[in-house]
């Protein structure tokens, strides 16, 4: 059985440098953890309590794509889960806090395991979304 590959694909975040930079070493870690979770049972969810969310793998089109979702009043909130490629809108400080969150789990590895890993394919296609030419100019 052939194994799936872990998308390296960055999306451009369209902004200033400094939080392109941001951005592009977020994914740098995220696709790290990706590699963790790929290895491990479906239905592994890298909980990083200090951020109150959890990620996982989710499998589109024969590769695996890193997704996340937070967890709110000791709920995971799956249902408004995203992929990390397409979380837009947040600041330097935040894109380094997740990138900090995904390095303290490498090391640490705590997980969760769900008991109905179809939950987590959330996506048989890659969203759309629209360019803002304003950033992407």
């Amino acid at each position: 059985m052939l194994t799936p590959n872990i998308n390296t694909d960055i999306p451009a975040y369209g902004v200033d440098d400094l939080t392109e930079q941001s951005w592009q070493w977020l994914h740098a870690v995220g696709q790290l953890a990706a590699q963790e979770l790929a290895a491990m049972p479906k239905g592994t969810l890298a909980l990083l309590e200090a951020q109150d969310r959890v990620y996982w793998v989710a499998l589109i089109h024969d590769e695996y794509y890193l997704a996340t979702a937070t967890i709110f009043d000791g709920e995971i909130n799956i249902q408004h889960g995203a992929l990390l490629r397409d979380l837009y809108g947040f600041s330097i400080e935040e894109l380094n806090f997740m990138r900090e969150g995904l390095t303290d789990w490498l090391t640490s590895q705590t997980t969760l395991k769900i008991a109905e890993p179809r939950q987590l394919q959330r996506w048989s296609e890659l969203p759309v979304h629209s360019v803002n030419d304003d950033f992407h100019s």
